[in-house]
């Protein structure tokens, strides 16, 4: 096939929609498909054999940067002209035969973080305009989400058709996240990552703080009781800004319980030294972290409005909580896996392993290869 990718950002070091972008088409590529990308950028380590046709940058922001993107895009592949077989749409635009949801649903997002009343902000309208307009179905052939929660929401705000969306879940590379072989591995990563060797250590990586609960995580952590507290160390990862954290971590008293240690390139070591993935996340249509953290045998506690949650089997490869503002629920949960014993644990990780193995990029690429395949003869 003859696939046009439509991304705004292309990046093979970038974050993960950008990174889930580049595997793929390198992925599409091996399995003989002719791939060109129409995007903004496009950096980082490439396949030779992925064609790139650049769209011009808006130095904009906000929506007008969005739709500058869907404009710009549509216009650099209408000029084109080269004969593809179907477009394969990853970011927010239309008409494309397959649009793939890797973003937040906003009409979802503004309920969940906004008052109504930012609905008449032109940069939410603008979006949510966007966003109804490629839910018609005379602009998107077929549409995939990375889990049920997503395929769930669009049906809910939009008269999309439900037999023209197909669940594709994520796939985690098996060969690059992985467990400990041996408990004595697993104290000497800790060792070099100069965490303590009989800390409790809960893992928290973000590139956007805010939204993936960190103020929430931080106010749970302050309700533990004081024995548990002493012995339990917050390791958060990620690039984003850690004074205002560091600030709200001194006023609960839990200053000395939080270890910011920004962006990593190693997540496999702190993943496989930890003992429990806390990312209460406010709002995502499916978090890698949880795929990859089970991948290494670690187990996760989660929300619901996590797509990546639906591969939570509850009190036994990790925990699943309603949302975010849980913090009682959270802690309880927290301070029940703290007291397992050495086996307990045992069986939460080999659970969380388990998992992990119905899940691979080339079963989901098999998967993305019906879809297309299906647009085809429809």
């Amino acid at each position: 096939m003859k696939i046009a990718v439509l991304r705004k950002d292309y990046n093979t070091r970038g974050g993960g929609a950008e990174v889930y972008a580049a595997n793929i088409c390198s992925a599409l590529v091996q399995r003989g498909h002719e791939v060109t990308v129409f995007s903004e950028t496009f950096l980082g380590e490439g396949n030779r054999n992925i064609k790139h046709v650049r769209v011009k940058r808006s130095f904009l922001s906000g929506f007008s940067r969005t739709s500058s993107f869907h404009r710009k895009v549509q216009k650099a592949f209408r000029k084109s002209k080269p004969g593809f077989d179907l477009t394969f749409a990853l970011s927010r635009t239309f008409p494309s035969d397959v649009y793939r949801v890797t973003e937040s649903l906003h009409a979802e997002w503004m309920k969940i973080r906004y008052h109504k009343w930012h609905s008449i902000n032109p940069r939410h309208r603008g979006i949510l305009k966007l966003e109804k307009r490629i839910f018609m179905p005379v602009n998107t052939g077929l549409v995939v989400t990375n889990s049920g929660l997503t395929r769930k929401q669009i049906l809910k705000n939009y008269p999309y058709p439900e037999d023209r969306i197909t669940v594709v879940y994520n796939g985690v590379d098996h060969a690059k996240f992985c467990p400990c072989e041996t408990n004595k591995e697993k104290l000497k990563i800790r060792r070099i990552l100069g965490l303590g060797e009989d800390m409790f250590i809960l893992l928290f990586p973000a590139a956007n703080f805010k939204i993936k609960g960190l103020d929430y995580a931080m106010s749970t952590l302050a309700r533990l009781d004081k024995k548990l507290l002493e012995r339990t160390l917050l390791v958060i990862t990620g690039g984003d800004k850690q004074e205002p954290y560091r600030k709200l971590a001194a006023r609960l008293g839990i200053s000395d319980n939080v270890r910011f240690e920004g962006r990593k390139e190693n997540m496999r070591e702190y993943y496989a030294s930890a003992d429990l993935l806390f990312y209460p996340t406010l709002y995502e249509p499916f978090s890698n972290v949880c795929l990859e953290a089970f991948s290494c045998s670690l187990p996760a506690l989660t929300t619901s409005m996590n797509g990546a949650s639906e591969l939570v089997n509850d009190n036994a490869n990790g925990f699943i909580v309603p949302d975010a503002t849980e913090e009682p629920l959270m802690a309880r949960y927290i301070a029940k896996f703290a007291e397992f014993s050495g086996s307990e644990r045992d069986k939460f990780a080999d659970s969380a392993y388990k998992t992990s193995l119905n899940y691979n990029w080339t079963k989901h690429v098999e998967q993305l290869e019906r879809v297309f395949k299906k647009l085809l003869e429809s």
